[in-house]
């Protein structure tokens, strides 16, 4: 049932998402119908081609740039500057939906150089807006601030109450991202109050989107939910599958932080799939990563890998290096709960990598920033200087003072402030170094401690293994004194066997060496080795009939000390069956009941009775064995029948 409701549910964005892209295309197809006429004028070409590059930067970003370039190119070779200026604005929006954060920041700078010259206010407030989010998924939160306020002064001057409300919407975000949330709620209702009075719909959504993101933040779950729900609701009505996406996002968030990891996946695959339609790369692999996350939780460690290969290669693509690093943090995660050391010290050093990449990219934009701020004092101070020397020179050599005065302040100070962040990340970095330093340590000298308890359960196999192999070769040794002079055929063959059993005795010491190496020994090494003994056996018996069989997942596995004292008891049993119990069949049955792993050894033999029989080292033997690793064994033998040996191992240990 929660299949079929998932599947509506998907169905319904989806279609969603297609009506969007038929209403676009409705759009496209006139655009390109009114450029096919020869009368039209360039300005009118260049505009049309500028809206058909919009209308597919949602969803063919290959065409959306294909449009814009003929327009910028149209626009060059007419010299028409507002039409350049809004080539290089859409080229910069396409970057943006392709999470190209960089490329979209070149195209806006080359837009605001134009729309600067021809005192386009309007244009210059919306790529300042543009500016300071495009920083502000770069993490670059200070420049996102302040390109933030530059739009907003212009737009309030202008009157334009939409987008002065759309600004204090964005830096209320970027109040949040710092945690100043008391600002952050301040500047939401703010916007919230302008968009109610403006009737503006699509606006309201985004500011009840942001007021739920900082309940989340403060951990007002309930609240969050609220404003969600508003905001889905407003969503749907308006098809604004962009915002839904995030929405369907943030929710599974929410519940995967409240281990409701039914309705965390159902909301992350719905984000996922308009995502997917949008091409947004960058939500994609954030997605992604948010459902590994979510699969980890819930110990579902295969799938947690596929997602995070997935995310972490398209976070790649994009260069999403904060992503990239959260990618490789749960890599670690996941490969310490599969306990595989050498794969958690591969993404340690892709995490301390990144980490580090992220810090100099950090620091080489704050040098840029400081060098940006330096040229732009200096050449204000030059032209002031030489207005005030066409004044007064005296005055002009005053102000040059001035002005050199508070350069030198101003950089001494952005100085300081930058060289103590410097000194606050390498502290970080270190202290970061001595604690996985530390954990290393710590593991280093637990797994020195299992290789020793190790050793010392090898030294046990081989004196139990070699003591067994040579009791047999004693027993086939007190037989041959049975046969004939005259059987000198069967003599040698029976002397062969024994010398081919006895060498088997090296092959088994390493085994055990192997077994203490190998991290897991699977249900197939386990088959394996059986099926080799017993084919060996064989020689040794020809008349006894061996049945070998398994119905279990052949890649499940045990650790080696489980493995190899599993298989040392299925050997004792076998060898006693041959030995003492003259037994025309032996089968040997793996197999798994529920949570509880199986393995049976029957023979037809004599049997005995359990209760006058000595057991002998050989039963105590396996009896320690099966011990030691939390299973249990069971012995039961009827006269003239034969015996059944047991082996219960529970699969949590």
């Amino acid at each position: 049932m929660k299949h079929i409701k998932l599947r509506i549910i998907f169905l319904w964005i989806f279609c969603i998402v297609s009506i969007s892209n038929f209403s676009q295309q409705k759009q496209i197809d006139a655009l390109k119908e009114q450029l096919k006429n020869r009368s039209l004028s360039d300005s009118l070409k260049i505009k049309y081609l500028g809206d058909l590059g919009w209308y597919y930067s949602s969803f063919s970003s290959d065409s959306a740039f294909k449009y814009n370039k003929l327009a910028l190119a149209l626009s060059k070779k007419t010299n028409n500057l507002g039409g350049i200026s809004q080539a290089y604005n859409d080229l910069g929006i396409v970057h943006y939906r392709l999470s190209q954060f960089d490329s979209s920041l070149v195209y806006y700078r080359k837009s605001l150089t134009i729309r600067k010259k021809i005192n386009d206010n309007v244009g210059i407030a919306s790529l300042y807006n543009k500016m300071g989010i495009a920083h502000n998924q770069l993490f670059q939160l200070d420049s996102a601030i302040f390109y933030a306020f530059e739009s907003l002064k212009i737009y309030e001057k202008l009157g334009q109450k939409k987008f002065v409300a759309a600004n204090l919407n964005n830096i209320a975000n970027l109040y949040k991202d710092t945690k100043q949330y008391q600002k952050a709620f301040e500047k939401h209702q703010e916007a919230l109050k302008i968009r109610t009075s403006l009737n503006d719909e699509k606006g309201i959504l985004e500011s009840f989107v942001g007021i739920g993101n900082v309940h989340i933040a403060l951990k007002n779950n309930d609240s969050a939910k609220v404003y969600y729900e508003k905001s889905l609701e407003i969503g749907t009505k308006l098809n604004a599958i962009n915002e839904l996406s995030t929405i369907y996002n943030n929710l599974g968030t929410l519940y995967k932080s409240e281990n409701d990891f039914t309705k965390s996946f159902a909301n992350f695959k719905k984000s996922l799939q308009i995502r997917q339609q949008l091409q947004d790369n960058y939500g994609i692999a954030s997605t992604l990563l948010s459902l590994s996350d979510l699969q980890m939780k819930q110990k579902n460690y295969l799938e947690s890998e596929r997602y995070l290969h997935q995310g972490l290669s398209i976070a790649k693509t994009v260069k999403a290096n904060e992503l990239q690093q959260d990618a490789y943090k749960q890599f670690m995660e996941l490969k310490a709960y599969l306990k595989q050391p050498d794969s958690v010290s591969f993404y340690k050093e892709k995490f301390i990598a990144m980490q580090e990449l992220l810090i100099n990219n950090k620091v080489i934009q704050q040098l840029s920033e400081l060098e940006t701020k330096y040229q732009t004092a200096k050449k204000e101070a030059e032209i002031a200087e030489q207005k005030e020397i066409v004044l007064q020179k005296e005055l002009a050599l005053k102000n040059k003072s001035l002005y050199a005065t508070i350069v030198t302040f101003a950089l001494l100070f952005l100085g300081l402030l930058f060289f103590a962040n410097f000194k606050k990340n390498q502290f970080k970095r270190r202290q970061m170094q001595k604690e996985i330093d530390l954990k290393d340590a710590l593991a280093t000298i637990k797994t020195q401690n299992r290789l020793q308890e190790q050793r010392l359960r090898i030294s046990r196999d081989l004196h139990d293994n070699i003591g067994a192999q040579l009791t047999f070769i004693i027993s086939s040794l007190d037989n041959l004194k049975y046969l004939s002079k005259d059987a000198n055929d069967s003599l040698k063959e029976k002397l062969t066997n024994i010398s081919s059993f006895t060498s088997d005795t090296i092959f088994q010491l390493r085994d055990t060496i192997w077994a203490m190496n190998k991290a897991e020994i699977s249900v197939e090494d386990l088959h394996t080795r059986v099926l080799s003994f017993v084919q060996k056996a064989k020689k040794a018996v020809p008349n006894t009939e061996f049945d070998i069989n398994y119905d279990i997942d052949t890649n499940m596995g045990f650790s080696s000390l489980v493995g190899i004292n599993i298989f040392r008891v299925i050997q004792e049993a076998i060898n006693n069956a041959i030995k003492y119990a003259d037994a025309k069949k032996i089968t040997i049955h793996l197999f798994k009941d529920e949570t509880v792993f199986k393995a049976s050894i029957i023979d037809d033999g004599k049997g005995f009775d359990i209760k006058k029989v000595d057991l002998g080292n050989g039963l105590a033997n396996m009896e320690q064995r099966i011990s030691e690793i939390n299973a249990s064994i069971s012995i039961d033998s009827t006269l003239e029948k034969g015996t059944k040996i047991m082996i219960q191992l529970p699969l949590k240990n």
